[in-house]
């Protein structure tokens, strides 16, 4: 009975609930319940071909047709005649897109032939109607990994669907994609233009899907002189000329993305000190501003998700590497005619080393308003070739090209260098220790008077020795001081130490132009097949940390001869401070040895040669034996520091510029001692007033 009971009340209140949610819940909870549902717009992927073949031959009533267009717009089926007919014309467009088949092509301009007037020779693929890759074509530019294949600047990059001069066109883009989801112009194929089909010129046309525009992609190489291939750009220069053609009856505006040059291999990776870069020419009140975006910087920008486009007017923008650049130079002067709204440095492919990223640049234009049949072309030039100033001072952009402190030295030490290769037909390798003999030849004189300084001041040991003997009381530290400050200053220490002052700017000059030279890059000496990299003497089979896989010699000699020089041209330690100083120079060596282990076997060379020079001079002073007695072992000190002497036989000389400034600097840092100096020499203080 109980049991009875319970499910009865079981039932009672599921009822109950039942009809309270029915009645109560549902339009409290859902108040569009059961309410009629519009007919909403259908999403979906049809044959237009087809369709129209349909309907043309009559498969398909008009009725159904116009039941079908309701539907497909959202819109009621019963409309007034006037609106139903504003509503035919209207889906006539939308159905009226349909999209542009071409058959899938590769043209190559240009040729390998090293004698053609074409420097370059460039592939373009018609599926986006791109520049699908790009090879030099000179043979003194061979590719790193096999001196029989041309080098490659331009082409894909791994995990990047990217190519130079792909385009988008927001408007078309959209139509693309109403008849397949993600279809853009960089995915279709573009009809390739026979008549305008050469051995240097191809034009790509694609028409919009509604019939409105006409957009063409026109390449065209351009010649150059194969006997000045150093100094004519010509040769290395593409055209792209973007036309846009309004095919209907009423304005159309548009906007367009530029894809720059993509592929610019970062060569030498593991060695080089130059990695990718983004670079621009700004233009400003008729000058050109350079300006340099690195790849870490460019990777720094991406991680942080704050890219800083360039919004101002460009001469060029584009990309390079150590040794080569592509860069876009628009046709007309942006200054007056400002096409472009920014300029977006892209991540092409990430590196753990962020400076050691892939690059390249997006261009955005600004809106470009079509009258009704009006066509709008914009064109620029491409270069894509070697850093050399005569080839990039014709675009404003041969700042690219980084030279240094002592940029103009830098360029004559290349200009000769050259001479001694291109006249005297000396290999590189060759050139460089001709170069380095000219250059130390010319710096003889300031050389040998600073080798004969430091021979001097190390024969002058022993006197050094007896004069730390003497004032060896530490309450005497500032007598021997001054007597060693004497005896420097007779050994001709100071005077020798500033001609080579005067050496640091060529020696840095030259130091820079052999890591920015391209005709080093691949150029054989002895058992160096690259001048620009390291030397690799053969392949070691484990890995040394920091250093690789691989023995190099060059680096090797290099600071052993370091070592040996410093050795003849450090003079004596005159205190406990100086023998430290030079005890850690000696450790500094093992430092140096790391630095110049992968640094290219040209500037070893140049190292090598500079260093054999100096240690020659230095051996030849050696063999005429000391200049003077004085020099001599055992000789007495100078009289300067000898006690109890009250007078000088000889008059005091005269001090020499670099004294002058010490004693300045010491009364400047000492007033107290400079007056105590006067009180006790008022003669000095008297002559000065006399010859005022």
């Amino acid at each position: 009975m109980d049991q009875q009971k319970r499910m009865f009340l079981f039932l009672l209140f599921s009822f109950s609930a039942m009809f309270l949610w029915l009645n109560v819940g549902i339009q409290f909870f859902f108040p569009d319940f059961g309410k009629p549902v519009p007919k909403q717009k259908i999403e979906f992927k049809r044959d237009l071909e087809s369709e129209l073949t349909k309907q043309k031959d009559g498969d398909s009533p008009e009725g159904d047709a116009t039941k079908e267009n309701a539907e497909v717009t959202g819109k009621p089926g019963t409309e007034k005649p006037a609106d139903k007919k504003q509503e035919n014309s209207t889906e006539s467009k939308q159905t009226e897109l349909k999209l542009p088949e071409f058959p899938r092509r590769k043209i190559t301009l240009g040729d390998s032939n090293p004698e053609s007037k074409h420097f370059i020779t460039v592939e373009f693929s018609s599926r986006g109607a791109v520049l699908s890759a790009l090879w030099l074509n000179d043979k003194r530019y061979p590719a790193l990994h096999d001196r029989n294949q041309p080098l490659q600047l331009l082409g894909e990059v791994p995990g990047s669907s990217r190519l130079t001069f792909d385009m988008r066109v927001k408007t078309v883009d959209q139509q693309l994609s109403k008849l397949e989801r993600g279809l853009n112009l960089e995915l279709v194929d573009w009809e390739v233009v026979e008549e305008s089909l050469s051995p240097s010129r191809v034009t790509f046309r694609y028409p919009s899907p509604d019939g409105r525009l006409e957009l063409l992609k026109t390449y065209e190489l351009l010649e150059g002189d194969p006997s000045r291939k150093d100094t004519d750009p010509n040769g290395y220069c593409l055209n792209v000329s973007l036309q846009f053609r309004n095919l209907s009856d009423r304005d159309f505006e548009l906007e367009y993305e530029l894809q720059g040059p993509v592929g610019i291999p970062l060569e030498n990776a593991e060695n080089t000190r130059r990695y990718l870069a983004v670079q621009a020419g700004f233009l400003k009140d008729g000058e050109v501003t350079h300006k340099k975006v690195s790849g870490k910087e460019v990777a720094e920008q991406v991680e942080e998700n704050k890219l800083e486009p360039f919004q101002s007017p460009i001469k060029y923008v584009g990309v390079d590497g150590q040794y080569f650049a592509a860069l876009l130079i628009p046709e007309e002067d942006q200054g007056k005619n400002n096409w472009l709204s920014a300029i977006q440095p892209l991540l092409l492919k990430e590196h753990k080393d962020a400076e050691k990223g892939l690059i390249s640049i997006k261009l955005e234009s600004s809106p470009i308003t079509l009258a009704a049949g009006e066509t709008q072309t914009q064109t620029y030039k491409m270069f894509v070739g070697p850093k050399r100033d005569a080839l990039l001072r014709p675009f404003e952009a041969d700042g690219i090209v980084e030279y240094g402190w002592f940029g103009s030295i830098s360029k004559i030490m290349l200009a000769v260098m050259m001479f001694f290769h291109t006249t005297l037909y000396a290999p590189y390798g060759l050139a460089i220790i001709m170069l380095t003999v000219l250059v130390r030849g010319l710096m003889f004189p300031i050389s040998r008077k600073h080798a004969k300084s430091a021979k001097k001041m190390k024969d002058m040991q022993p006197r050094f020795e007896a004069i730390k003997k003497k004032y060896a009381d530490p309450k005497d530290k500032e007598k021997l001081a001054k007597a060693q400050m004497e005896l420097m200053k007779e050994s001709g220490f100071f005077s020798g130490c500033l001609p080579m002052l005067l050496q640091l700017p060529i020696f840095i000059g030259l130091y820079q132009a052999l890591y920015t030279s391209v005709d080093l890059r691949m150029a054989p000496f002895l058992w160096i097949d690259n001048l620009a990299a390291p030397d690799h003497l053969f392949h070691l089979p484990f890995t040394i940390p920091w250093l690789g896989e691989y023995l190099n010699l060059l680096p090797l000699i290099t600071v052993g001869l370091f070592v040996v020089q410093q050795k003849l041209f450090a003079p004596p330690p005159a205190n406990e401070e100086q023998a430290m100083q030079q005890k850690m120079m000696g450790y500094m060596m093992i430092f140096i040895g790391f630095m110049f282990y992968r640094v290219p076997a040209g500037l070893c060379v140049y190292f090598i040669a500079s260093s054999m020079w100096a240690i020659a001079e230095r051996k030849m002073l050696d063999v005429k034996g000391p200049s003077s007695d004085s020099d001599k072992p055992g000789s007495e000190p100078p009289p300067a520091v000898k006690e109890n002497k009250k007078t000088d036989p000889q008059p005091p000389k005269e001090a020499g510029w670099i004294q002058k400034k010490l004693e300045a600097l010491d009364a400047a840092a000492n007033p107290g001692k400079q007056v105590e100096k006067l009180k006790a020499n008022p003669s000095k203080k008297a002559g000065k007033r006399k010859k005022k």
